[in-house]
């Protein structure tokens, strides 16, 4: 590289150098030199709310509880012995009345242990008969045979009879005497022999009748689970038989709803599109512990109705004379506690409050409010305490 071509870089480096610092220093004046914005302070616009007047009105709470309908009694029926089914006489869904035979097993093992219980019982009186009427000839012999020894005593100290007659007059006493009491044991003990032979009677006639299987109510057969052949167990459900001519509806409640209700009440239910009244007929005055709720049965004309079919009860609570309401959406629920928001001159304020009944799309409060304020009726949700609002 010659001397003139090195002379030409340093120049042009010394340039280079100049033009970049003649950038930063024109950088450095325009931004040393530009005015600064202030911040201009926008006021945030008001939030459009709808508002509505708290009501003061009487309430009658109505609280609607869903179920579904039993049959009053259900009952699974089965034989108090084993034996091989002879007759199945209903099938599923057949109505039959109190007392009507629904299976029959055999019997004849029964019929003649029925029969020997029987036979042994007539037996039995005709012998207590017999021996009354041994007895009776034993006690007169024995009084004879001992007025015969008692002659014969009489005899013997005259020396008029010898002393072999009247030993074998004396044995012969103590011979009737042991008969008569003999007798006299079996006439006292036949009361007692025959009240076991007719219970013998009775226990094998009972065995007899258990051979049937019979309504003990009238209902409706909801299952059979033997056929004619099969061998039943004590234990084994035969049948399964159902009252349907009323329904029962059973509700759980909390303890609130349950210390205003009452047995004999009168329930208005919808049901199978229609209304029909019921009376409760049992409550639970001690919650279930793992629950706490109380159980509640109401009872139905069944005429009509399905076993299963969903109904839903409208239980009647103590009527509030001076409620305040709210519309439901007005509630702000935020860590298990309940607000609403008063709209006054502009401004927001939230109050705490307590829920107590609901009715369709109206919630009765208490609180620290009154009746006529405004109330924010819906999307509160994003309110906050103080902020401005207007009202459409």
């Amino acid at each position: 590289m010659s001397d003139a071509d090195i002379q030409v870089k340093k120049l042009s480096l010394k340039y280079i150098l100049i033009l970049i610092l003649c950038v930063i220093s024109v950088i450095a004046v325009l931004i040393f030199t530009t005015p600064q914005k202030k911040p201009e302070l926008r006021e945030i616009p008001a939030t459009q709310v709808t508002l509505q007047a708290i009501e003061q009105r009487a309430i009658q709470p109505i609280e609607q509880v869903s179920g579904h309908l039993q049959p009053v009694r259900s009952s699974a029926l089965n034989f108090e012995l084993s034996g091989q089914v002879q007759v199945r006489h209903v099938e599923p869904g057949n109505r039959v009345n109190e007392g009507e035979t629904l299976i029959t097993l055999q019997r004849g093992d029964q019929q003649d242990a029925l029969a020997e219980a029987q036979a042994q019982l007539s037996q039995e009186q005709k012998a207590i008969e017999r021996d009354r009427r041994v007895l009776k000839l034993v006690s007169e012999n024995r009084q004879l045979q001992a007025r015969e020894v008692a002659r014969l005593d009489q005899l013997g100290q005259k020396s008029l009879a010898s002393k072999s007659l009247r030993d074998s007059a004396s044995q012969l006493l103590l011979q009737q005497q042991r008969e008569e009491e003999q007798l006299k044991y079996s006439v006292e003990t036949s009361k007692a022999r025959l009240t076991l032979k007719h219970a013998a009677v009775r226990r094998a006639e009972r065995n007899v009748a258990r051979t049937t299987l019979s309504a003990p109510y009238a209902g409706v057969v909801n299952a059979v689970h033997v056929e004619a052949g099969d061998y039943v167990a004590p234990n084994q459900v035969a049948l399964e038989l159902l009252q349907l001519d009323q329904l029962d509806l059973n509700l759980d409640v909390n303890g609130t709803t349950a210390a205003m209700l009452h047995l004999g009440q009168q329930v208005m239910i919808d049901v199978a599109s229609e209304q029909r009244a019921g009376t409760i007929v049992a409550l639970q005055t001690s919650p279930d512990t793992a629950t706490f709720t109380h159980a509640v049965r109401i009872r139905l004309d069944g005429k009509g109705l399905q076993s299963g079919t969903q109904a839903i009860a409208s239980l009647k609570l103590k009527a509030l004379p001076d409620a305040l309401v709210v519309p439901v959406a007005a509630i702000l629920h935020q860590n298990d506690e309940s607000f609403i928001f008063i709209a006054a001159e502009g401004k927001l304020r939230r109050v705490a409050v307590t829920l107590l009944v609901r009715q369709g799309q109206r919630q009765v409060v208490s609180g620290e409010i009154h009746a006529g304020e405004m109330v924010v009726a819906r999307d509160v949700a994003f309110l906050t305490d103080g902020q401005s609002v207007v009202h459409e």
